[in-house]
């Protein structure tokens, strides 16, 4: 946890890996014990274990040494064709193949759970050698959020089997240049109907390894992935220490965090939020401001010169290449930032509602 003091305001922010594959998943590797010690190292806050339909990882919980890492442990759902994947959260029990997507997502709701549809849109340059894993079931909204951002799936599109395979594989950062399209207009539209859906930043990590007889590689191993997309996590208190898990779920759901690519720079000065300059009232990313407090503003602090572009119910209304930015709000709807340096995507914030 960091704490920063911006504008005289004090804010908490948490940094957190989403969506890691164990050594309990099928395709996954990797021990609960390396994952935390990883996490400590990259001086991650929390981390989101979701397995494929396994929630076997808890059994271990109790017995890691004492750590500060805040571990959230979900799974990945998916239906029986292997799509319409769907992090779950705070769900006891392991949906069974046979339920529809329509069917977990509500039943999710239904139990307290939260949910997060993974990577919606994937393409493939690969298409028969490597198939995509999409969410088609869009007439349910019952989710609470979605993936506008995933490592493996974006790497995975820009493979050209087997053109690229080598360089992709030393070079994987390479890939990760922003979140994808499709993903951010659905995400806006949802907004534009006044849902207030939020979005996530995912590794989607399983370390893949390979052995030879004596030799053993691994390559897209979580060490590396850690260091890429987070999601941050913002709040006006510490989380509280006896429900902190719960707490970043909450703030997960709610979207009072942002999407950063921490390959580009840490983004420890970095804010942005809608202030009265009248009332000093202010809304941080996933909260509201009355449109009739005086003076709005929207503020964005950087600690170097970025391109920053602000867009409202899903239209860019400014760009600017500047690390301080102060934009006048006069209309009602949903405001969110996006940030660049160079011609890769660096800081995605979700939307700050003036109602």
């Amino acid at each position: 946890m960091i704490k920063k003091s911006v504008f005289g305001k004090e804010i908490f922010e948490y940094t957190g890996v989403i969506h890691v594959h164990t050594e309990h998943s099928f395709d996954g590797h990797g021990s609960l014990e390396e994952i935390v010690d990883i996490a400590e190292q990259l001086q991650v806050d929390f981390v989101c274990i979701t397995d494929h339909r396994s929630l076997d990882i808890k059994k271990e919980v109790p017995a890691l040494k004492k750590t500060d890492v805040k571990l959230l442990i979900g799974y990945e759902m998916n239906d029986a064709k292997k799509n319409n994947h769907y992090l779950i959260f705070n769900v006891d029990q392991v949906f069974p193949l046979s339920m529809s997507a329509e069917d977990y997502v509500k039943e999710t709701r239904q139990l307290g759970g939260i949910g997060f549809i993974a990577h919606p849109f994937e393409k493939r340059r690969s298409k028969r050698t490597l198939r995509t894993y999409n969410w088609t079931s869009w007439d349910v909204d019952e989710f609470d959020g979605m993936e506008i951002w995933n490592y493996i799936s974006e790497w995975t599109d820009k493979l050209s089997i087997p053109w690229n395979v080598i360089t992709k594989i030393l070079f994987p950062n390479t890939s990760i240049r922003r979140p994808n399209k499709k993903a951010v207009a659905k995400w806006d539209d949802l907004n534009v109907q006044g849902l207030h859906k939020p979005a996530i930043g995912s590794v989607d990590s399983h370390e893949n390894k390979y052995s030879a007889g004596p030799l053993s590689i691994s390559f897209l191993p979580h060490r590396k992935l850690f260091g890429t997309i987070r999601t941050n996590i913002q709040t006006r208190q510490p989380l509280s220490a006896d429900n902190t898990t719960q707490e970043i779920l909450t703030c997960l759901k709610n979207g009072n965090s942002y999407i950063v690519n921490y390959t580009h720079a840490n983004p420890y000065m970095f804010y942005c939020g809608i202030e009265s300059k009248s009332s000093e009232k202010f809304a941080l990313p996933g909260e509201e401001i009355s449109i009739d407090e005086k003076e709005l503003f929207l503020f964005i602090y950087l600690q170097q010169d970025c391109h920053v572009k602000i867009i409202h119910n899903g239209n860019l209304v400014h760009t600017e290449y500047m690390n301080k930015v102060s934009y006048p709000i006069t209309e009602k709807g949903f405001y969110r930032i996006e940030v660049f340096i160079g011609m890769k995507g660096w800081l995605f914030s979700n939307p700050m509602y003036v109602v």
